[in-house]
Order: C-alpha cells, then sequence, then structure tokens
C-alpha cells in the first residue's frame, strides 16, 4: 500500500518527465500545434464569457430575493437571455476545440507508447497515427463525456437532500474524490483505444480492468493533473475579478501552463497505462486453448 501511494506515482512522474526530456523537439512541436492553440481557445473563451457568466449569477440571486413574482419573472427572462448568448460562444469554441483536442491526445499518447517501448517518435508517426486511429478516438470520447456529464451533477444532488453543512461538505468531498477516479478510468481508456484498436465502452471497461492493484495510484495521478488545473484556473480567475482586463504577458503565461500540463497530462496517463499494462499482459491464444475450444464446439 505504501509503495502504491507514495513510491509508484513518484516513478510515473520521473517517467513522464523524462520522455518529455528525451523527445522535447516532438512534444515541443505537438505543444506548438495542439495543445498551445487548444489552450489558447479555453482561456479565451473564459475570459470573453467572464463579465456574462457573473451577470447571469447575479441576476439568478436577484430574482431569487424578489419580493414579487413579476419582478422576479423579469429578471429570468432577462437572464435566460444572457444563458442563449453564453451557449452560442460557447458554441463557437466548442468544435476547434474539439478537435485540437483529439489532435493532442492521439499525437501525444501514440508518441509516448513508442518512447515507452524504447522506439523514437517521430512527427511524421504522430501525423499517421492521427489519420489512422482518430474514428476510435473519437468515439471513445463521446463515451467518456457522457460517463462524466452523467456522474458530475449526482455528489451535488446528494449534498443538497443533506441536512447540515458538515454533511454536505462530506459528500462533496467524497463525491469529488470518486470524479478524480472517473477521470482516471476514462484517460487509460483513452490510452486503451489508441494503443489497442479498442473504441467506446469496451475501451473505458478494458482500462478499468488494468487498474486493478493500481487504482491508489491512478487516483493519485488523476488527482495531481487536476489540482495543477485547478492551481491555473484559480490565477485566471484571480486576474479576471482583480482587473478590467488582462495584460498580454499574463494571458501568455497561463496560456502556456495550462498547455504544458494538458500535454503532460496525456504523457503521464500512457506512462501510467504501460504500466498497468505490464503487470496484465494481453493473453495471447494458446494451441491447447483452440484445441479445446474445437472439443467443445463438437
Amino acid at each position: 500500500m505504501w509503495r502504491s501511494v507514495c513510491v509508484s506515482p513518484v516513478k510515473m512522474v520521473l517517467d513522464s518527465v523524462k520522455i518529455l526530456a528525451c523527445n522535447k523537439v516532438l512534444f515541443t512541436t505537438i505543444m506548438l500545434f495542439t495543445t498551445l492553440p487548444l489552450s489558447t481557445l479555453i482561456i479565451s473563451q473564459s475570459i470573453s464569457t467572464h463579465n456574462l457568466t457573473s451577470q447571469i449569477h447575479r441576476l439568478e440571486a436577484v430574482a431569487h430575493l424578489s419580493h414579487t413574482r413579476l419582478e422576479a419573472r423579469h429578471v429570468r427572462h432577462e437572464s435566460r437571455d444572457d444563458a442563449v448568448s453564453l451557449i452560442r460562444i460557447k458554441a463557437l469554441f466548442s468544435l476547434p476545440s474539439y478537435l485540437l483536442s483529439l489532435a493532442a491526445a492521439l499525437s501525444a499518447v501514440h508518441s509516448t507508447l513508442l518512447a515507452s517501448h524504447g522506439k523514437t517518435p517521430t512527427f511524421h508517426s504522430a501525423v499517421a497515427a492521427l489519420r489512422l486511429n482518430w474514428m476510435r478516438l473519437f468515439v471513445t470520447t463521446i463515451f467518456v463525456y457522457a460517463i462524466l456529464l452523467a456522474f458530475s451533477p449526482v455528489p451535488r444532488a446528494f449534498a443538497a437532500l443533506t441536512a447540515s453543512a458538515g454533511s454536505r461538505f462530506v459528500v462533496m468531498a467524497i463525491g469529488s474524490g470518486l470524479e478524480v477516479y472517473l477521470m482516471a478510468v476514462v484517460s487509460v481508456g483513452l490510452v486503451v483505444s489508441v494503443a489497442e484498436e479498442r473504441f467506446g465502452w469496451e475501451a473505458i471497461k478494458i482500462g478499468s480492468g488494468l487498474m486493478e492493484g493500481r487504482r491508489v495510484c491512478g487516483w493519485f495521478l488523476s488527482g495531481l493533473l487536476v489540482l495543477f488545473s485547478s492551481m491555473i484556473g484559480s490565477k485566471l480567475q484571480g486576474l479576471m475579478d482583480g482587473q478590467d482586463s488582462m495584460g498580454f504577458e499574463d494571458k501568455t503565461i497561463v496560456i502556456g501552463w495550462y498547455g504544458l500540463v494538458m500535454l503532460w497530462s496525456y504523457v503521464i496517463m500512457t506512462v501510467f497505462y504501460c504500466d498497468c499494462r505490464r503487470r496484465h499482459p494481453i493473453r495471447e491464444p494458446q494451441p491447447d486453448d483452440d484445441h479445446q475450444l474445437h472439443e467443445l464446439s463438437l
């Protein structure tokens, strides 16, 4: 248990950093063409919708405190109009962000798989993997988004049913821990869809099975990535709340760090997958198995 909690995650982190350092030209290229533009889109969306999101929250609070139904109805109508505008803005960013995320995941995962097996990844091999494997990853991401969207309101729903603030905190803490673990499972499932020609629910199921005996390590790594992303998100939120317009240097730093964290997340979860696969190798069918199956069929 001690090794699983402390030693193994540290080894995964060091191995991922080593892979990045030994292939810095390739991964820098991947970052420049995928995760950095993706980070730019995500940060730009957050900045462009910040004031509108804050206004919607204020209107909802005003509607809740309104003394008359007519006033509350008018405020909520205005809030719905702003919400529609918010959805339209996010829709403009969603498609290019999704395409970039697919390209980033495929190129980074494939390159890390080659490096983990002692081979030298190249930009051409990453492009070839993108061309050959994008459909499987596309299908798997649909299942991933569906699972995460279905689970996300569950902790809040259970917390709303509790009476005391302490109970709500415990429920939310447990829910957050489960969500972090679920993110680890689907992340390994995404790697499976690239490495083993599996897709959809089958890839996620295989990923969950591979984590047997390593679930604490996977949870820790996923939590570490969530922590870094949350720190960047908090920094961005503080910059947006603290001043009317962010400086170019502030935006560049946040975008750069977030792009690097996204790239590192693909690498470290692929390293984790390789470690899990070494512990649970693919069992090749043996001649005795084929003979037994033939006898059973007779």
